[in-house]
């Protein structure tokens, strides 16, 4: 029973220490708190609460924030980030001699991968375009 009102003084101390450390950083965050601290707070927070109203009230950027939301969306945005990070292939030693003009250009034109991003990338200026156009394909 004595170690049961022992523990019991122990957890009440902790807690009064506890409650001492708490009201010393609450002081000493009163202390720095400047009425030119406070001044400075407060336009920034309705600077920010400005910024926060314009981009929300921009349709079209609330439109842009739909879009990336989407789950393949947001796989191709990963598989680009990917693909920034690391070298095409081919490019790792860039000593290497290129080989170009127009059959260099035609090899990569076979490529199946190569020939799904133009298509890609030409629909999507498509829609940029002409946002009232559809795919036909």
């Amino acid at each position: 029973m004595n170690q049961i009102k022992e523990s019991d003084s122990v957890n009440e101390s902790n807690n009064l220490d506890n409650l001492v450390e708490l009201s010393s950083a609450i002081s000493s965050a009163q202390d720095a708190m400047t009425d030119d601290i406070v001044t400075r707070l407060a336009a920034a927070i309705g600077e920010g609460m400005i910024l926060m109203d314009r981009l929300t009230r921009n349709e079209g950027l609330m439109s842009l924030m739909q879009a990336l939301n989407e789950p393949a969306m947001q796989e191709m945005l990963e598989r680009l980030g990917s693909a920034l990070g690391t070298p095409a292939d081919g490019q790792e030693n860039q000593d290497a001699p290129r080989v170009g003009g127009y059959s260099g250009l035609i090899r990569m034109l076979k490529d199946p991968d190569v020939q799904s991003a133009i298509y890609q990338m030409a629909g999507l200026l498509k829609k940029v375009n002409n946002p009232s156009s559809t795919d036909k394909a």
